[in-house]
């Protein structure tokens, strides 16, 4: 698997490094391939740095790449390999998870590791660079300074993962058994304004799905405390992706059925609001269980649309699941004026969440490597601009940025990012108020006082 070229070539490269240390800058502005930069490395070198930059990517996403890689760094420790990885931070086509993996065995390169994993969470792709994240510690230091952009980057990164409902176990089980991890994405973000409540919730979505039998009860319980003003906050971009979360908790906490369950047959349309987006997002064996509650809702004709505008999940669960007929009826009521503009908006935004996911959920792992001219671009740019940036895959991928939004699409996400960045500790309060007054509209009564 590991060919002799690349294993003459790793040889090559650490004879050179270790006897000329003032060969690292040279290799890893040639392994950048930024045109801005001068490319000084020897010629005699330049061949079998290419190589590695070839073969590397290819092996790391080998179905049979945990061993190859182990035996690498092995053979060949991790002077070259961890070099290349940190200066191939940008790269789209490789597994850099992996091969930070097989490096963190080894107790004296974990530094290192640690390093290249923190450009690769701010430079790399959606899946992978999350992926990385474990590697770059315990998260107690995400608030440190010099972690400025690896934090930016990686709330892009939440962010992201919520906006397509994706299941991270292997960054949720790094959030769950570290308390330090736990408080920096959730806890402190939960008790804050609009921007990190909407985070807080996004992370727990994303990462619930890492919680076992054996996980701290302390998290557990604070968990449980936090979801709580979550899933009853007035603004559909904290609430949809709490109720998600604990849609998917229940998957693993049975006694959180019952209370399900209870909120979908009360009489509160806000509780039932949230318990048919948490049960739709429960896990398929649990949904089967429990889904003729679900249709049966749906099937009814007596049932407020309101509660049926429950956010993205049921709408997507339904409409794309076995229950077609169901899925069918619930888009034609839609369709034909029922539950005006509010149940409308929350199918499109439910069939929205899988558009967003592409046809694969892994398909950043795969993508192309961006352009030399725009890696320069985004090199020229301000630190803040560019984690900002990174976040834009398709941008990065065509070789430019875009001045301004290029159609209505990228228009309303620049928006919505824009509004959840509005850090005004009076934001929830105003929030609140404005919902309380338009409940009563939405019920077909005006509010008290009105006209």
């Amino acid at each position: 698997m590991i060919s002799s070229p690349l294993n003459d070539a790793l040889v090559t490269l650490t004879t050179a490094l270790s006897s000329q240390p003032d060969l690292d800058p040279m290799l890893r502005r040639h392994w950048r391939e930024d045109p801005t930069e001068e490319d000084d490395l020897p010629k005699e070198l330049r061949a079998a740095a290419d190589l590695v930059s070839v073969e590397l990517p290819a092996l790391s996403v080998h179905p049979e790449a945990d061993v190859a890689l182990f035996t690498l760094f092995a053979n060949h420790g991790g002077l070259v390999l961890l070099t290349w990885c940190s200066s191939s931070a940008w790269r789209g086509d490789t597994n850099m998870a992996g091969l930070l993996e097989a490096a963190a065995g080894d107790a004296a390169l974990r530094q290192a590791v640690a390093g290249a994993a923190r450009e690769r969470v701010v430079s790399g792709p959606l899946l992978d660079a999350l992926a990385c994240v474990p590697l770059t510690g315990d998260g107690s230091d995400l608030d440190h300074p010099m972690n400025t952009e690896v934090r930016s980057r990686l709330e892009i990164l939440i962010w992201e993962a919520g906006s397509r409902a994706l299941e991270l176990p292997e960054f949720g089980a790094w959030v769950w058994r570290s308390p330090a991890a736990f408080e920096a994405l959730i806890g402190k973000p939960a008790h804050g304004a609009l921007r990190g409540r909407v985070l807080a919730a996004r992370c727990l979505e994303v990462s619930v799905c890492a919680v076992t039998p054996n996980t701290s009860q302390e998290l557990v319980g604070k968990t449980l405390s936090l979801l709580q003003p979550l899933l009853l906050h007035p603004e559909p971009l904290v609430w949809i992706h709490a109720a998600r979360a604990l849609g998917r908790l229940t998957g693993s906490m049975e006694e959180l059925q019952g209370m399900l369950l209870d909120w979908v047959m009360g009489d509160s349309p806000v509780l039932r609001q949230r318990a048919i987006t948490a049960f739709a997002s429960l896990p398929a064996d649990r949904l089967g269980f429990l889904a003729s509650q679900l249709v049966a809702i749906v099937r009814s004709q007596d049932e407020d649309l309101f509660v049926l505008a429950a956010g993205p999940p049921p709408a997507r669960r339904i409409c794309t699941s076995s229950a077609a007929t169901s899925g069918d009826r619930l888009a034609a009521r839609v369709y034909h004026g029922d539950g005006g503009a509010i149940s409308a908006r929350a199918l499109a935004r439910g069939l929205a969440t899988p558009w967003r996911r592409g046809t694969m959920d892994d398909g950043d792992r795969a993508a192309p490597a961006p352009p030399a001219d725009a890696r320069a671009a985004s090199a020229r740019a301000s630190s803040w601009r560019c984690a900002a940036d990174r976040g834009h895959r398709g941008d990065r991928h065509r070789g430019q940025r875009r001045a301004r939004p290029a159609g209505p699409r990228e228009g309303a996400r620049n928006l919505v990012r824009l509004a959840a960045e509005y850090d005004d500790l009076e934001a929830d309060a105003r929030a609140a108020r404005f919902a309380s007054t338009l409940s009563a509209t939405f019920r077909g009564r005006p509010p008290d006082g009105a006209r």
